[in-house]
């Protein structure tokens, strides 16, 4: 019955969402972020490959009305399918598509928290909306049009379904992480390694229904841009050569860090002071292992946290994945431990509100509590439940 009301909603959201994006005055700025998706689609729907840049900045430039020399075609550093899982915005005026780009986002991140506090109490679910919503990493997110709330909602999804054993919805989920692959890798990896590790059936379901979902993306991907198992790879490399992505000056992560502190802030010396951080997070987490694959909730929070503390090429944006790992201890943990997670929470918010910019060094200490705070969690866990699973199967 639930599910057939939802059915029927879905449609009447669509057409209200649609018409508060055509009526309803905004000041969304539609030149930020976004705007590397919005050209993206516009190519899209004007049929010309999106990894062709000189024909998409041209096409950009045609309707923009700014002069080409004046012009900053903003690159779409992302795989096909995200592009034409947005198409639709290609259609609709620049400032129209990024209020609704705005709504999407914001769906996006009140199913999440629907999701990820699926069996809290009424009175606590509500409370965690708007706690959500004020993030500071969420409202920065959400301000700019960024990228990162399908990440998000495909987290939430697999817990969510790993729990309930949903083999489309774990699917979906992991064909969503895949639309920002340099954040969600890890977390996708993990959640493979969780089912191949309890070599149970629903395990070799879901295997199989990612092969085909990997398979139709790819086939997809041709929809977007014919030659694009070639033409994505020159524009991601081509990217990374750009002056804004190799000084990388407002990046908000650890290997970044480190790389002012102690070298010469570049991205690539922080890549490098990455692959030691993934190196001695491998080594730390092979010894817990036992434990930490009792349950995929902090299986993936520890993917999570992992990829916020490794990734060199990061925003402060980037750590709405917070949101997971806060949903996940508060939920599982002591009153101690529920407290900690609040001030890490608050932490971050109160710092960038104080001293804007400046203040995204409190996300390091703050991911780093908390990566220490699930590790204590773990280590007073005793025999992995996935080994009973895999007995009973």
């Amino acid at each position: 019955m639930k599910r057939n009301l939802l059915l029927l909603l879905l449609p009447v959201i669509a057409i209200l969402m649609v018409a508060i994006a055509l009526y309803f005055p905004n000041s969304l700025p539609a030149g930020s972020d976004f705007s590397a998706l919005y050209n993206t689609d516009l190519a899209l729907v004007n049929r010309v490959p999106i990894y062709d840049l000189p024909r998409v900045e041209a096409l950009a430039v045609k309707h923009s009305g700014i002069s080409p020399e004046k012009f900053f075609l903003a690159r779409f550093p992302y795989p096909p399918w995200y592009a034409l899982s947005t198409f639709y915005l290609g259609l609709l005026p620049a400032k129209v598509a990024a209020t609704l780009w705005f709504e999407l986002n914001l769906a996006m991140l009140f199913l999440s928290v629907w999701l990820l506090t699926d069996g809290w109490s009424g009175r606590l679910r509500l409370i965690a909306f708007p706690l959500a919503l004020f993030f500071f990493p969420v409202l920065g997110g959400l301000s700019v049009g960024q990228y990162d709330f399908p990440v998000l909602l495909g987290t939430a999804l697999l817990i969510y379904s790993l729990r309930r054993e949903n083999v489309a919805l774990t699917s979906l989920g992991a064909a969503l992480l895949t639309f920002k692959p340099h954040v969600g890798a890890l977390i996708l990896l993990s959640a493979l390694g969780w089912l191949v590790a309890g070599r149970f059936s629903f395990g070799r379901s879901v295997v199989r229904s990612l092969i085909v979902m990997g398979v139709f993306l790819f086939i997809t991907g041709f929809l977007a841009d014919p030659a694009w198992p070639i033409s994505y790879p020159q524009m991601l490399l081509s990217y990374q050569n750009e002056s804004n992505v190799t000084a990388c000056s407002e990046c908000a992560s650890l290997p970044v860090w480190s790389s002012r502190w102690l070298l010469d802030g570049s991205l690539a010396n922080a890549m490098w002071i990455a692959l030691v951080l993934l190196m001695l997070f491998g080594i730390l987490f092979y010894f817990i292992r036992s434990s930490l694959f009792r349950s995929h909730e902090l299986l993936l929070s520890a993917a999570t946290l992992v990829t916020l503390l490794v990734s060199p090429y990061l925003y402060n944006y980037d750590y709405l994945l917070l949101l997971i790992p806060f949903a996940v201890l508060i939920n599982k943990s002591s009153l101690m431990q529920k407290m900690i997670v609040m001030v890490c929470y608050l932490v971050p918010t109160l710092s960038m509100i104080l001293y804007g910019r400046d203040g995204n060094i409190a996300l390091l200490p703050v991911t780093i509590g908390m990566t220490i705070l699930l590790v204590v969690h773990v280590l007073r866990m005793k025999k992995p439940v996935i080994d009973s699973i895999a007995t009973a199967a």
